[in-house]
């Protein structure tokens, strides 16, 4: 029985939000990280029985559920400590920026990263910004060097959200050791890709490492905190004494479940295939004459200049939100404090987990790009197109990046609540066609 199938009798009111929500989840192409579909056992895991308990506060016993989380999240990052006690990456920012610390101390930040959790006067610092070079649009090490070496921040933070290539985590813990900083480093956006083995690993190399465990990583509304032993105690202490009870039963064994989901060979297929899904959207990004910054991409995110569109970036966020297309925009910093980006950023996780190919993406970026040069009726008709194109065929969840036994077990199991048979079983199929039929017409 699908659970959707009892709130439609039981309360027509929600069924409608849960519909609007399928519809979208359906028939549009995001690429936003944050929109990546949760893992299918993780989803049943949250709606299991533990949904009932919080007997995993006993933090001591060895058989707790905080602790086995805690244990495979080092074990899969090599990581000294993990505290997974705060719920959002903004409470886990500020439990390291509270326990590393002190009003006043000079952090040093790409783009100015996290300075937008800083937002009381306990969290009072000066940041310095550093960026990449204009010129050649990258990451000038010397140049990040001789800056800290310069300014001497007490934290030096690297968080590649709008940075696609690899980073050389080991100068950056050269030069954060120079200067006598700490070097902390939130790999929200790669964390996935790091564990999968696309990436390489601020670990052993970062004092402190923060990440989401949802969103890219698929896994439960969630934060992790890693550090050294040096600093295990003091987070730990920052994070109780801040009001950090810690995750539901729930939550906290989804995680752990999710740990050993991404220890399997499927996941490693899956960040490969998500990288190789983006190089192939940079590609037609390229094609269709829009100007992709760093030359490509090492990861799943593509960014693009909107300098030679048609449009700002946020003009282009809209329309191609009523196309069906759904991104993220930004304003990149450079070392020159009057060269900015005014940028379009693509991430390839969510349609890699739902299936989409290379030659999808590749397509897909070439529509793009032309519609941003020219959002005439006809660029319009050829993007709402290909995306109906696109989505019409694809799950929520692509059972191929599932293992073979959570698939066995899963397709079992009559409430999957993210997997593809919800998408397909919730919607009714005249009400799917008649929304296909409605999207095309409407090109």
């Amino acid at each position: 029985m699908n659970p959707l199938n009892v709130i439609r009798g039981f309360d027509p009111d929600l069924y409608a939000y849960f519909e609007k929500e399928l519809e979208y989840q359906r028939l549009s192409l995001s690429f936003i990280p944050d929109e990546n579909s949760t893992s299918p056992l993780c989803a049943a895991i949250m709606g299991s029985v533990l949904v009932n308990t919080i007997r995993h506060f006993s933090y001591n016993r060895v058989e707790g559920l905080e602790p086995l989380a805690a244990k495979r999240i080092c074990e899969l990052f090599k990581a000294d400590h993990a505290n997974v006690r705060p719920i959002t990456i903004e409470a886990a920012s500020r439990v390291v920026f509270q326990s590393l610390t002190r009003r006043g101390d000079v952090v040093m930040s790409l783009d100015l990263r996290k300075k937008e959790h800083c937002n009381s006067e306990n969290l009072a610092y000066r940041f310095v910004n550093f960026g990449v070079d204009p010129q050649s649009g990258k990451l000038d090490m010397d140049a990040v060097e001789k800056q800290a070496m310069e300014c001497k921040p007490q934290l030096i933070i690297v968080s590649p959200i709008n940075y696609p290539l690899s980073l050389d985590y080991e100068r950056f813990a050269d030069i954060a050791h120079k200067c006598g900083a700490i070097l902390w480093c939130d790999i929200s956006q790669t964390a996935g890709l790091i564990a999968g083995g696309v990436l390489p690993s601020p670990l052993p190399h970062a004092d402190v490492v923060t990440f989401s465990a949802h969103g890219a990583m698929q896994g439960p509304h969630s934060s992790v905190i890693l550090c050294s032993n040096k600093y295990a105690s003091s987070i730990d202490r920052m994070a109780i004494t801040a009001g950090h009870n810690g995750l539901q039963s729930a939550e906290l064994a989804a995680l752990a479940a999710r740990m050993s989901e991404m220890k399997d060979v499927v996941y490693s297929r899956y960040v490969h295939t998500v990288v190789d899904n983006a190089k192939a959207l940079a590609e037609g990004l390229a094609a269709g004459g829009a100007k992709v910054l760093f030359g490509g991409t090492d990861s799943h995110l593509v960014i693009i200049d909107t300098k030679g569109c048609a449009v700002s970036a946020r003009g282009a966020q809209e329309l191609l939100m009523e196309a069906g297309v759904n991104v993220r925009i930004c304003t990149m910093l450079t070392t020159d404090p009057n060269v900015k980006y005014d940028a379009v950023r693509f991430s390839t996780l969510p349609s890699t987990t739902r299936g989409a190919n290379a030659n999808q993406m590749r397509e897909m970026g070439k529509t793009i790009a032309e519609f941003l040069q020219r959002p005439d009726e006809a660029h319009i008709k050829a993007l709402k197109e290909k995306v109906s194109l696109i989505t019409v065929g694809l799950p929520a969840f692509y059972d191929q990046w599932l293992s073979d036994i959570v698939r066995e077990n899963l397709s079992r199991m009559s409430y999957m609540t993210s997997d593809s048979t919800i998408i397909r079983d919730s919607v009714h199929p005249s009400r799917l066609s008649m929304l296909t039929k409605k999207l095309k017409n409407n090109n």
